[in-house]
């Protein structure tokens, strides 16, 4: 039975750990509130580094980690449309919620991952933080901070390469999922391009199951298996 950890309880999380769990696999749900399911749950009163660290050490090796948080917009701060809206508060926590998280797990996962590990890591970032496909600008905060996890992942997979060959580590691009992160936005969006979270999280799976490998470790995926360019 594989283990997997499932980070983050919004409509892609707890709909990809339902499938996990479904599929046979002893799942470890983090979140920030309480979920009852057929799968372990460890509520975090927040997300900063050492409560996420914390819990991870009560947790059993994994072979799959899945880590689906991430903020675009708070009521305080929506996303920015102009450099006039650049805000040092915005940024922290954009940073804080799109890349220190992820992180926080690398960090930790050094501590326990032996060469012989082999660990698949799929991280949620978004095809705007690809610099090479920014056309259209704005959204400061959430970009650079999506970028930032991007380098985060590449940088990490070298380092993988060297000292855990048999693990692998990718960001992932989930096309635009009804969960609350995208309501303010759905209203644009052409009809039939909004996912379910349970769609999202099939062809999430889909990818980490076929993409996610040594061999392919540290590279950006769009939801379709397709690879999108930093």
């Amino acid at each position: 039975m594989a283990i997997s950890w499932v980070l983050g309880s919004g409509g892609i999380g707890l709909a990809v750990a339902q499938t996990l769990s479904n599929q046979g696999d002893e799942v470890h749900l983090l979140s920030r509130r309480p979920v009852e399911d057929n799968f372990s749950t460890y509520q975090l009163a927040d997300w900063h580094w050492a409560s996420i660290q914390a819990s991870l050490k009560t947790l059993p090796q994994p072979d799959k980690i899945i880590i689906a948080t991430g903020m675009l917009w708070t009521d305080e701060h929506p996303p920015e449309k102009r450099l006039e809206d650049l805000n040092e508060s915005r940024f922290l926590e954009a940073f804080a919620a799109n890349t220190l998280i992820t992180a926080a797990v690398i960090e930790h996962l050094s501590e326990r991952m032996k060469r012989n590990t082999a660990l698949k890591l799929l991280t949620i970032s978004a095809k705007v933080g690809s610099i090479s496909d920014n056309k259209l600008g704005g959204w400061y905060a959430y970009r650079v901070s999506k970028a930032a996890l991007n380098m985060l992942v590449k940088t990490t997979a070298i380092e993988w390469q060297r000292r855990y060959p048999m693990s692998a580590i990718a960001s992932y691009h989930p096309g635009t999922t009804d969960s609350r992160l995208s309501q303010p936005f759905q209203v644009r969006l052409p009809e039939g391009q909004l996912k379910t979270p349970q769609d999202a999280a099939a062809c999430l799976i889909s990818v980490l199951d076929k993409q996610v490998t040594p061999e392919q470790s540290g590279r950006f995926w769009h939801w379709d298996g397709s690879e999108i360019g930093w």
